[in-house]
């Protein structure tokens, strides 16, 4: 049954998550999607949720993106979706109105966000109920997520109403008569720069704009045209019988653009839409903007529909076409503003028959929409409290944030009965991959991630090993198990590796890898390349698989070349050789940048321990670069504001800029000793382990990436 409102019975209650040690990251980790809408069965019904599935379209991929089994909260129930802004859904319904993260493919599957704003129900006397979109001046509706200050929502109606309220703050909301007829459909924007509600007046020849206290009187600016393309009469005819739209819309580093955009109605597929677009002036004079006429965005893509409109780089998102605007409304198209050409999207494949219409809105990348997540932590375990009836316990979940160097405890966490008796064996995502002892049947969770539920930890449960070795090695996913098209990749000590689809396949791909070759290598996955890599002993070859290995393949087989290896005396090689040695590629997740890692650790005897032991001694980092020989790998002290993560879990990179405390171009290791490797001083610094000796060593990587 196709459905584009929620139209289920009454929910059970829900359980809020509970946030602790909450940092803000501005991590590009999804594609922009469009909401196709919502789709189930009679909507499955598990643990007393009803569950369904959330359709979205890819741009980057062009292709359908399916969240499957998405728990509905019950106040969405019967509710219709009346705009999104920053990645976040707005629904009206029962004379309420809604905000919650439910279309997000990275959000809570089981327990998404909701927060309840006041009912508008003082309208100004004779205008319209019709919403025409709605604006938010920061990335989260919640106010203890926001560096930005108090969020203030904003929704604009078809005609000269405007209403706003500060969710968590306000009881009512506070109207305002916009000081024009507004049925010409300009879209209300938030400018980030300037700090106000943005509209194009009608004719796009004045930007009327409210500050963020309502109680001032709108401000006009006057836009100034210049470079007005020349066009021949009939093309200005043409545009004279158009369905006009200006959208005043801003990048992410704060350039301003006026886009004209102009439909043919009723929509004609055959006919190519029509694009202007405006770039703001720098030597713009008090009270007026000067607009340029422009073919040239640079790497940028714009996204206009129904929702607030947003910019994206293209380059942050492999498959975006730059300088391009992606439309939704009169058209679903691309439009390529060099050649002044579109292109209509077809209908994805795998789409139900009955969903014959789409929702008109765009949902901005969670970067955009600045996702606020977690430092990367590491995982110490857990300390139980209290066990339950029926086998479930309540514990607190322990972990190690390297930015403040404290213990995070998540309290009161329960843990499902199914883990009792499992083994964590990796980590990737942020998600926990888990074995049990007595059946090798395997669950994902996000047991560990500080912003999942409380009370209710997702859990996706994959086919038991069937492969020989029970020694395993790490784990390596190509996305959330949530995303339909995840496969996750388990290495063991030895020659095996073994592949799943969560929710896909019945049984694990079990693969025999070369013999003697990589029986300790480090799995991880390459977004850029769509592979699995595993590096041979000592760097000199990588090995990979594709998505779609069977047992018989054989790895494709790369050379690496090195160059510029660090110049060393006699006795720094000599402690090098008597150090064990790891190989590990990275590649950072907002660029094509890949990294292959040594890690070399000295071996002691610890009469504490009572057996061998290390200590981290060195890390030799080498970039990859592009010449005209080929890919080679450069010996580089320098990584910029990257910081690489080892451990057991797959290694991933984060800027350290986008969580305050980590250090810039590190190395933050667990493994060989606790602790984080300075690259320019070449001096390692070693954490006491809190609250005693950890019992894992899983990177988790904040929850966005």
């Amino acid at each position: 049954m196709s459905q584009l409102l929620f139209r289920l019975s009454k929910l059970s209650s829900r359980n809020n998550n509970v946030l602790i040690h909450k940092k803000s990251s501005r991590f590009l980790s999804t594609s922009p999607y469009l909401i196709l809408g919502v789709f189930g069965d009679d909507f499955r019904s598990a643990c007393g949720n009803f569950l369904s599935d959330i359709l979205l379209f890819d741009p980057a991929k062009e292709e359908l993106l399916t969240v499957r089994d998405k728990a509905v909260p019950e106040e969405l129930v019967c509710s219709q979706v009346m705009g999104a802004s920053h990645g976040w859904g707005f629904f009206s319904g029962h004379n309420a109105i809604h905000v919650s993260d439910t279309f997000s493919p990275l959000a809570s599957k089981s327990d998404s966000k909701v927060i309840a704003l006041p009912p508008i129900t003082s309208m100004i006397y004779g205008q319209s109920e019709v919403v025409w979109n709605v604006a938010m001046s920061s990335s989260s509706p919640y106010r203890q997520d926001n560096e930005e200050g108090d969020c203030v929502v904003a929704i604009k109606f078809l005609g000269n109403h405007l209403t706003m309220c500060r969710p968590g703050r306000d009881l009512g909301w506070t109207n305002k008569l916009i000081p024009f007829v507004s049925f010409e459909n300009s879209n209300l924007m938030y400018s980030k720069r300037e700090q106000r509600f943005s509209l194009p007046a009608p004719g796009g020849n004045y930007l009327c704009s409210w500050d963020l206290h309502f109680e001032n009187e709108p401000k006009f600016t006057e836009l100034v045209f210049r470079n007005i393309p020349q066009l021949p009469q009939s093309e200005w005819e043409l545009m004279d019988s158009c369905f006009k739209e200006d959208h005043w819309v801003e990048s992410p580093c704060g350039q301003s653009f006026l886009v004209k955009w102009y439909s043919h109605v009723p929509s004609i597929r055959c006919k190519e839409p029509m694009v202007m677009v405006f770039r703001e002036d720098q030597d713009t004079n008090e009270g007026t903007k000067t607009m340029s006429y422009t073919e040239d965005i640079g790497d940028l893509c714009i996204f206009l529909s129904k929702s607030e409109p947003f910019c994206v780089v293209a380059s942050s998102c492999p498959g975006l076409k730059p300088n391009s605007i992606y439309l939704m409304g009169h058209s679903f198209a691309v439009y390529d503003i060099t050649t002044r050409t579109s292109r209509h999207f077809e209908r994805p494949k795998g789409l139900p028959e009955s969903l014959t219409t789409f929702l008109p809105y765009w949902l901005a990348p969670f970067s955009i929409a600045r996702l606020f997540s977690t430092s990367p932590y590491l995982t110490l375990g857990t300390r139980v409290k209290e066990v339950l009836p029926g086998g479930c316990k309540i514990a607190d979940v322990l972990l190690f944030d390297p930015a403040e160097e404290e213990l995070v405890t998540v309290p009161d966490k329960t843990v499902p009965k199914e883990l009792m008796d499992e083994e964590m064996v990796g980590a990737s995502h942020g998600w926990g991959v888990f074995c049990a002892r007595h059946d090798r049947s395997v669950r994902i969770s996000d047991l560990y991630n500080p912003l999942a539920s409380k009370s209710n930890p997702t859990m996706i449960t994959l086919p038991r090993l069937t492969a020989l070795s029970s020694n395993y090695c790490n784990v390596a996913m190509t996305s959330s198990p949530h995303l339909e098209d995840c496969v996750v990749a388990i290495k063991f000590v030895g020659d095996h590796l073994s592949l799943c689809r969560p929710g896909r396949d019945l049984e694990w791909t079990n693969i025999l890898t070369p013999p003697s070759c990589l029986e300790n290598s480090n799995l991880m996955y390459s977004k850029r390349d769509q592979k699995f890599y595993l590096p041979a002993p000592g760097g000199k070859y990588l090995f990979s698989y594709h998505l779609h290995s069977k047992e018989e393949d054989f790895p494709e087989v790369q050379e690496v070349v090195y160059r510029g290896h660090p110049e060393l005396d006699q006795s720094e090689w000599e402690l090098l050789s008597s150090c064990t040695r790891t190989e590990h590629l990275v590649e950072s997740p907002f660029s094509d940048e890949r990294f292959l890692v040594k890690w070399y650790a000295h071996g002691f005897y610890s009469s504490v321990l009572e057996r061998i032991d290390h200590i981290t001694k060195r890390f030799m980092v080498f970039r990859e670069e592009e010449t005209t020989e080929g890919s080679i790998m450069c010996y580089t002290e320098d990584i910029g504001d990257m910081c690489i993560f080892l451990a057991n879990s797959e290694a991933f990179c984060v800027p350290a800029s986008s969580c305050t405390g980590l250090k810039p171009n590190s190395i933050y290791h667990m493994g060989r000793g606790l602790g984080f490797y300075d690259l320019t001083t070449g001096n390692p610094h070693q954490y006491l382990a809190p609250d005693g000796v950890p019992t894992l060593s899983y990177w988790l990587p904040p929850f966005s990436i």
